[in-house]
C-alpha cells in the first residue's frame, strides 16, 4: 500500500525543558531554544548538568547578553567536557582552544567556511560532540546560522527506509570540501598541517544511523559537505541516497534559524544536527569565536 505524505506532520515535541536553574523558551517546533535568566560563568555544577540535558533535548540552545571573555569562554567550555582537536584553525593567543572565525568588512569571497549544510568534522574517527560559538561583532542583518534536526528527520522516514539505512556506513571525507578543492588548485593548505589534511582526505566510516551517547535517540548522520560515499556502494549508487537524505533533512519543517546579536552565545549537539551559515553579509564585519567538545566514535 502506498503512503502519501505531502509534508511532515505530527511527532513535533519541542516543549521547554524544565530546570530549577534557568528558564527555557523554544525557538521553533522542530528544535532550538533560548535559555534565559542566567549568566553562564555563574552556573553551579548542577546547573551545568541541567544545561546539558536542555541541549540534548532541544539540540541547539542560545543565551543573549553573555559578553564572555576568551577566558570565560574557555573555562565554561571545559565544564562541558574535554576539548576536541580542531581540524581547521589554531586558537587565539593564550587560549589555544578558543578558535576565531572572523570575516572582515572588505573580504569578498564566493564561498564561506561553514557555508554548506554540515556537521562539524565528521571525517575524524571521533568527531566533536558539542560546538560552542559566541559573537563579538556582527552585521546588522545577515550572518544567521540555521540548523536541521537529524533525529526528527530520521523519525519521519518510513520504517522501510529506516531499516534500509540502519546497517549502512557513510564515508565522511573532506575531499569535497571547498577549502580542500581550493588547495588542490594551488591555494593554502586548509587544515594547517599535512597530517590533518591527510586525515581529512582519508576520512572515516560512521553509522548512517547513529545512536545518541546520552539519550539513546537514533538520528541520521548525514552531511551535504562531507558525506562522500556509502561503504560497499559505487558513487552512482550512493550519491542519490545522500542527496535525497540531505534534501529530506533540511526541509523547513525540521529546521530553525538564529539571528545573532553581539554578546550572544550558542551551543549545539553535533550528534543530532546539521548546520550552515550563509555567506550573505558582504560589507559587514563578523567576529565569532568557537570551542568544540570531544566526542567518541559514533555508534
Amino acid at each position: 500500500m502506498w503512503q502519501v505524505r505531502v509534508a511532515p506532520c505530527g511527532d513535533f515535541d519541542n516543549h521547554p525543558f524544565q530546570s530549577n536553574h534557568f528558564a527555557v523558551e523554544p525557538l521553533s517546533a522542530a528544535m532550538g531554544a533560548e535559555v534565559v535568566g542566567v549568566r553562564l560563568p555563574e552556573l553551579s555544577d548542577e546547573g551545568v548538568e541541567s544545561l546539558k540535558q536542555a541541549l540534548w533535548k532541544h539540540k541547539m540552545i542560545f543565551l543573549r547578553d553573555q559578553h564572555l571573555t576568551h577566558a570565560e569562554h574557555e573555562e565554561f567550555s571545559a565544564r562541558l567536557g574535554p576539548f576536541a582537536v580542531d581540524a581547521y584553525t589554531q586558537g587565539v593567543e593564550g587560549h589555544r582552544d578558543v578558535h576565531p572565525i572572523i570575516k572582515e568588512a572588505d573580504e569578498v569571497t564566493p564561498s564561506l567556511f561553514g557555508g554548506g549544510w554540515h556537521t562539524d568534522s565528521p571525517f575524524l574517527p571521533e568527531p566533536p560532540s558539542i560546538t560552542f560559538l559566541r559573537q563579538v561583532e556582527g552585521p546588522p542583518y545577515g550572518g544567521d546560522t540555521a540548523w536541521a534536526n537529524t533525529a526528527l528527520a530520521f523519525k519521519h522516514l518510513s520504517t522501510t527506509y529506516q531499516d534500509m539505512l540502519r546497517p549502512l556506513k557513510v564515508w565522511m571525507s573532506a575531499r569535497n570540501n571547498i577549502a580542500t578543492q581550493a588547495f588542490l588548485r594551488g591555494e593554502a593548505l586548509p587544515f594547517g598541517d599535512p597530517d590533518k589534511f591527510a586525515q581529512g582526505m582519508k576520512g572515516s566510516y560512521h553509522p548512517f544511523v547513529r545512536t545518541h551517547p546520552h539519550t539513546g535517540e537514533p538520528s541520521l548522520y548525514i552531511c551535504d559537505t562531507y558525506a562522500a560515499g556509502i561503504e560497499g556502494m559505487t558513487t552512482h549508487e550512493a550519491r542519490p541516497i545522500i542527496e535525497w537524505l540531505v534534501q529530506h533533512t533540511t526541509q523547513h519543517a525540521f529546521t530553525c534559524r538564529l539571528r545573532w546579536e553581539p554578546g550572544m552565545v550558542c551551543m549545539w549537539d553535533n550528534a543530532a544536527t546539521m548546520h550552515l551559515g550563509p555567506n550573505d553579509y558582504d560589507g559587514f564585519r563578523r567576529e565569532m569565536y568557537r570551542t568544540t567538545i570531544a566526542g567518541g566514535a559514533p555508534v
